[in-house]
Protein backbone atom coordinates (compact mmCIF):
# COMPACT_ATOMS: atom_id res chain seq x y z
CA UNK A 1 0.00 0.00 0.00
CA UNK A 2 1.21 3.61 -0.91
CA UNK A 3 1.15 5.72 2.24
CA UNK A 4 1.88 9.73 1.65
CA UNK A 5 2.91 10.48 4.25
CA UNK A 6 5.11 13.92 2.53
CA UNK A 7 3.41 15.28 -0.84
CA UNK A 8 4.70 18.71 -2.45
CA UNK A 9 2.59 20.15 -4.38
CA UNK A 10 3.33 23.64 -6.47
CA UNK A 11 3.15 25.88 -3.18
CA UNK A 12 2.32 23.87 -0.32
CA UNK A 13 4.07 20.58 2.00
CA UNK A 14 1.27 18.21 3.39
CA UNK A 15 2.64 16.00 5.78
CA UNK A 16 1.64 12.85 7.59
CA UNK A 17 -0.29 14.92 10.95
CA UNK A 18 2.39 13.72 13.82
CA UNK A 19 1.99 13.92 17.09
CA UNK A 20 3.37 17.64 17.20
CA UNK A 21 1.00 18.57 15.34
CA UNK A 22 -1.24 18.21 17.77
CA UNK A 23 -1.56 21.82 18.96
CA UNK A 24 -2.23 23.43 15.58
CA UNK A 25 -4.93 20.30 15.24
CA UNK A 26 -6.36 21.41 18.21
CA UNK A 27 -6.68 25.25 17.84
CA UNK A 28 -7.49 25.00 14.29
CA UNK A 29 -10.21 22.53 14.68
CA UNK A 30 -11.82 24.84 17.86
CA UNK A 31 -10.96 28.26 16.57
CA UNK A 32 -14.48 29.53 15.43
CA UNK A 33 -12.97 31.27 12.83
CA UNK A 34 -11.84 28.64 10.81
CA UNK A 35 -15.92 27.13 10.37
CA UNK A 36 -17.91 30.22 10.62
CA UNK A 37 -20.54 27.49 7.75
CA UNK A 38 -20.25 24.56 9.36
CA UNK A 39 -22.48 24.25 12.55
CA UNK A 40 -21.79 20.94 12.58
CA UNK A 41 -17.90 21.33 13.69
CA UNK A 42 -17.73 22.86 16.63
CA UNK A 43 -16.98 20.22 19.01
CA UNK A 44 -15.21 20.22 22.49
CA UNK A 45 -11.50 19.66 22.99
CA UNK A 46 -12.37 16.32 23.94
CA UNK A 47 -14.10 15.39 20.80
CA UNK A 48 -11.35 16.84 18.45
CA UNK A 49 -8.51 14.53 20.01
CA UNK A 50 -11.09 11.78 19.56
CA UNK A 51 -11.02 12.87 15.97
CA UNK A 52 -7.37 12.79 16.07
CA UNK A 53 -6.79 9.11 17.39
CA UNK A 54 -9.32 8.23 14.07
CA UNK A 55 -7.06 10.29 11.61
CA UNK A 56 -4.32 8.01 13.08
CA UNK A 57 -5.75 5.11 12.89
CA UNK A 58 -6.70 5.55 9.62
CA UNK A 59 -3.54 6.30 8.21
CA UNK A 60 -2.45 2.57 9.77
CA UNK A 61 -5.75 0.73 9.14
CA UNK A 62 -6.44 2.43 5.65
CA UNK A 63 -2.79 4.21 4.61
CA UNK A 64 -4.72 6.90 3.68
CA UNK A 65 -5.35 10.27 6.21
CA UNK A 66 -5.38 13.69 7.01
CA UNK A 67 -2.04 15.79 6.19
CA UNK A 68 -0.92 18.98 8.09
CA UNK A 69 -0.64 21.75 5.88
CA UNK A 70 2.78 24.04 5.31
CA UNK A 71 3.98 26.42 3.24
CA UNK A 72 7.78 25.19 1.55
CA UNK A 73 10.48 25.94 4.15
CA UNK A 74 7.46 27.00 7.33
CA UNK A 75 6.58 24.95 10.15
CA UNK A 76 3.49 27.19 10.91
CA UNK A 77 0.34 24.58 9.89
CA UNK A 78 -1.92 26.69 7.54
CA UNK A 79 -4.39 24.34 7.38
CA UNK A 80 -5.31 20.47 7.81
CA UNK A 81 -7.05 18.19 5.01
CA UNK A 82 -6.85 15.19 2.95
CA UNK A 83 -9.04 12.03 2.57
CA UNK A 84 -10.40 9.16 5.03
CA UNK A 85 -12.18 6.14 3.82
CA UNK A 86 -15.73 6.98 5.08
CA UNK A 87 -18.96 5.11 4.77
CA UNK A 88 -22.00 7.42 3.16
CA UNK A 89 -25.38 6.20 2.25
CA UNK A 90 -23.94 2.84 3.04
CA UNK A 91 -21.14 3.32 0.49
CA UNK A 92 -17.48 2.77 1.32
CA UNK A 93 -16.01 6.30 -0.13
CA UNK A 94 -13.20 8.33 0.19
CA UNK A 95 -14.33 11.75 2.16
CA UNK A 96 -12.33 14.84 1.33
CA UNK A 97 -11.72 17.23 4.09
CA UNK A 98 -10.09 20.60 4.32
CA UNK A 99 -9.83 23.04 6.88
CA UNK A 100 -7.55 26.41 6.99
CA UNK A 101 -6.83 29.63 9.14
CA UNK A 102 -8.59 32.53 7.67
CA UNK A 103 -5.37 34.14 6.58
CA UNK A 104 -4.73 31.40 4.25
CA UNK A 105 -7.97 31.88 2.45
CA UNK A 106 -8.62 33.10 -0.89
CA UNK A 107 -5.02 31.66 -2.04
CA UNK A 108 -6.27 28.54 -3.82
CA UNK A 109 -5.00 26.03 -1.13
CA UNK A 110 -7.78 24.37 -0.61
CA UNK A 111 -8.20 23.27 -4.40
CA UNK A 112 -4.27 22.32 -4.33
CA UNK A 113 -4.45 20.35 -1.61
CA UNK A 114 -7.66 18.81 -3.03
CA UNK A 115 -5.69 18.28 -6.52
CA UNK A 116 -2.97 16.16 -4.88
CA UNK A 117 -4.91 14.43 -3.25
CA UNK A 118 -7.76 13.31 -5.42
CA UNK A 119 -4.55 12.44 -8.22
CA UNK A 120 -3.64 10.27 -5.03
CA UNK A 121 -6.89 8.40 -4.82
CA UNK A 122 -6.94 7.93 -8.54
CA UNK A 123 -3.78 5.79 -8.91
CA UNK A 124 -4.43 3.77 -5.67
CA UNK A 125 -7.92 3.74 -4.59
CA UNK A 126 -9.71 3.94 -8.20
CA UNK A 127 -12.41 1.81 -7.17
CA UNK A 128 -14.03 4.14 -3.95
CA UNK A 129 -15.93 7.50 -4.85
CA UNK A 130 -14.80 10.49 -3.29
CA UNK A 131 -17.19 13.27 -1.70
CA UNK A 132 -17.26 16.13 0.05
CA UNK A 133 -19.78 17.20 2.75
CA UNK A 134 -20.30 19.79 3.61
CA UNK A 135 -22.76 23.10 5.33
CA UNK A 136 -25.14 24.21 2.45
CA UNK A 137 -24.32 27.80 3.92
CA UNK A 138 -20.55 27.15 2.91
CA UNK A 139 -20.46 28.95 -0.58
CA UNK A 140 -16.53 28.75 -0.40
CA UNK A 141 -16.93 24.68 0.08
CA UNK A 142 -19.10 24.36 -2.69
CA UNK A 143 -17.45 26.55 -5.22
CA UNK A 144 -14.26 24.21 -4.23
CA UNK A 145 -16.27 20.87 -4.79
CA UNK A 146 -17.40 22.45 -8.74
CA UNK A 147 -14.11 23.81 -9.45
CA UNK A 148 -12.82 19.96 -8.67
CA UNK A 149 -15.29 18.80 -11.07
CA UNK A 150 -17.50 17.71 -7.83
CA UNK A 151 -21.30 17.46 -8.16
CA UNK A 152 -24.04 17.45 -6.10
CA UNK A 153 -25.23 13.91 -5.07
CA UNK A 154 -27.71 14.62 -2.19
CA UNK A 155 -29.35 17.54 -0.48
CA UNK A 156 -30.44 16.23 2.98
CA UNK A 157 -30.45 17.59 6.65
CA UNK A 158 -28.29 16.76 9.94
CA UNK A 159 -29.23 17.79 13.13
CA UNK A 160 -31.93 20.07 11.75
CA UNK A 161 -29.28 22.14 9.53
CA UNK A 162 -29.55 21.76 5.21
CA UNK A 163 -25.95 19.84 4.18
CA UNK A 164 -24.87 18.80 0.74
CA UNK A 165 -23.04 16.02 -0.29
CA UNK A 166 -21.13 16.18 -3.32
CA UNK A 167 -19.16 13.42 -5.18
CA UNK A 168 -16.68 13.02 -8.01
CA UNK A 169 -17.80 11.33 -10.99
CA UNK A 170 -16.25 8.91 -12.52
CA UNK A 171 -13.90 9.33 -15.35
CA UNK A 172 -16.85 8.95 -18.48
CA UNK A 173 -19.98 8.87 -15.68
CA UNK A 174 -22.42 11.35 -13.47
CA UNK A 175 -22.31 11.00 -10.28
CA UNK A 176 -25.07 8.43 -9.16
Amino acid sequence: MIEPDEIHTRRLVLNRIQPADTDAFLAISTAAETHPFDAHTQRSREQILELLDKIHRSWASDGIGYWAIRLPGSEDVIGFGGLRHWVEEGKSVLNLYYRFWPSAWGNGYATEMAEAALHWARRHRPDRPVVIVTDADNTPSVRVAEKLGFVLHLARHRDGLPELVFQLPAPGRHAD
